[in-house]
């Protein structure tokens, strides 16, 4: 009897047509949930699958005197592929080449030298089996760029970081693609989150979006080749090309090269204030660089690799930012002194 109300609400012709709407709407969201979750689900199974036979693999790796390039080559030939791994200095070769077994080999060259590049690939293919090509070129080698504002960066700051971070990456893929292209490898070229959002130094950010850019337009080209092309974007991890010691003689080397009408503008404490807007995002950087090697592992091991790899624990503002609008994205960037001298 209590419920006899209620049964006769929910049976007024106008609430019975609201129920079934929503029963409608609701199903059309769970479908689309379902769909969704499914997605996910199929995306992270073939994202597992790996190609094999590694020991048959020869992997090509640019700036292995240290850092993410150093550990990526150890940890390949550790999985059995064989590794070129190319060095700037001698003194690294050497040691690579002392340490190593006889799937890894180390090689001498400069990336901004085409002349180096070519010697380097004679060296390459007269180590590669007869009608065997490349699986991987990883464009690893880089360097921090200029250091200060835009008003403090010369045209010397702008061509020496291009020259590594941008021409090299592009002069080593156009050398190796006939090796690549006849194994219908991968390309794996470095980026940063810099070349995502801009900030810190212009030089460095310039170059990385450039890498940013010719990696698409690669990946575009290679399109029906079978060649895939994919790029790592690290947050801000710990290696010695942002190390303490670098930035603060990158500092001093910059305040000393500027013009005396330049310097007489900057504050007396110009190379503390240089050093010390670099040093927050450095005394939070990550000093376990294994996320960054696994991206490049996938990349490299995967049957269906990503087209690009965000890396490290600071990067969920960066994710934030980039799909903010522009106005809100210069207030914050300025708020984490994304400004310098």
């Amino acid at each position: 009897m209590l419920l006899n109300p209620i049964f006769t609400f929910v049976k007024h012709p106008y609430v019975s047509k609201c129920i079934n709407l929503i029963r409608g709407k609701m199903a059309f969201w769970i479908i689309c949930v379902c769909i969704i979750v499914l997605f996910l689900v199929f995306e992270w199974v073939i994202r597992q699958l790996k190609i094999g036979n590694y020991k048959s693999r020869y992997v090509l790796i640019t700036g292995c005197d240290s850092g993410f390039g150093n550990e990526l080559a150890k940890q390949l030939e550790a999985l059995g592929f064989n590794v070129l791994a190319c060095c700037l200095t001698k003194s690294a070769v050497e040691n690579f080449n002392k340490m190593s077994s006889s799937k890894l080999k180390a090689i001498e060259m400069d990336v901004t030298k085409d002349a180096s590049i070519e010697k380097a690939l004679e060296i390459v293919r007269r180590t590669l089996p007869e009608g065997k090509g490349l699986w991987a070129v990883v464009n690893n080698a880089g360097i921090a760029g200029g250091i200060g504002s835009i008003k403090l960066h010369s045209r010397k700051d702008y061509e020496d970081t291009f020259a590594v971070n941008l021409y090299g990456v592009i002069m080593v893929t156009k050398a190796c693609m006939p090796l690549v292209v006849k194994e219908k490898g991968r390309f794996v070229n470095t980026s940063s989150v810099l070349g995502r959002i801009a900030g810190v130094s212009a030089s460095y950010s310039i170059s990385k979006y450039g890498v940013e850019a010719f990696s698409d337009v690669l990946r575009r080209e290679m399109y029906r080749t079978g060649v895939k092309v994919q790029i790592i974007e690290p947050g801000a991890f710990k290696t010695k090309v942002w190390g303490r010691g670098n930035i603060r003689r990158m500092a001093e080397e910059k305040v000393a090269s500027l013009s005396a009408d330049v310097r007489s503008d900057l504050p007396i404490d110009a190379v503390e204030q240089l050093d010390g807007f670099l040093r927050p995002m450095m005394d939070s950087a990550s000093t376990n660089l294994q996320p960054v090697i696994d991206a490049y592992l996938h990349s490299i091991t995967a049957k269906f690799p990503k087209k690009r790899y965000l890396v490290g624990t600071d990067t969920l503002w960066i994710r934030i930012m980039w799909n903010l609008p522009e106005c809100i994205g210069d207030f914050i960037a300025d708020r984490l002194g994304f400004n310098s001298i």
